[in-house]
């Protein structure tokens, strides 16, 4: 009888534990197993870091410098690519990719010997990091504006006229600061 009875304990907690591994999970496999191909992941992620950065950097311009050019340039800088970031974050959601809340250590390096600069020094430091981010940012989004995927596609097609505007706005400014 207690054989019978462990036999069917050890039955009833097999079947058990079968059932649980066949249950489905609604969990999403970040970066495991994205909705985006190689080129959707990288410009998602390469987008999202350089937000990051132009975003930090610039609130670094509005603590550091004293040209009402450069610091409204910031504030622009800080609103656009915040709102660009919420967009693109909805995007990385729908295609299950994990961004990063932080920049990745090259970036950081820079930031952080931007502030230790203040003044003219600070100004032109600045700009010049703004002229060649948007730089690489134009190219990013001129590549990517004719995607495979529609989300992708119309995002760079937007972000791309901004990042012209800025880049252009950028260079004048930096042009002015000599």
């Amino acid at each position: 009888m207690k054989i019978k009875s462990l036999s069917f304990i050890m039955l009833a907690a097999f079947a058990a534990a079968s059932l649980q591994s066949c249950s489905p999970k609604r969990e999403k496999a970040y970066n495991v197993r994205t909705n985006v191909n190689a080129n959707g992941l990288a410009f998602i992620k390469e987008a999202h870091e350089g937000g990051l950065t132009e975003i930090a950097a610039s609130k670094i311009a509005e603590k550091n410098s004293t040209n009402k050019e450069v610091t409204e340039f910031a504030a622009m800088m800080i609103k656009d690519h915040s709102e660009a970031g919420v967009e693109l974050d909805t995007i990385a959601d729908h295609k299950y990719v994990l961004l990063k809340g932080t920049v990745n250590n090259e970036h950081r390096t820079v930031l952080d010997s931007l502030a230790k600069k203040t003044g003219a020094e600070f100004d032109k430091a600045y700009m010049e990091l703004m002229v060649k981010d948007h730089e690489v940012a134009e190219e990013l989004y001129h590549e990517n504006a004719d995607s495979t995927y529609p989300d992708i596609r119309e995002f760079a097609r937007k972000v791309l006229v901004k990042v012209k505007a800025h880049l252009e706005e950028a260079e004048k400014i930096k042009a002015s600061l000599k």
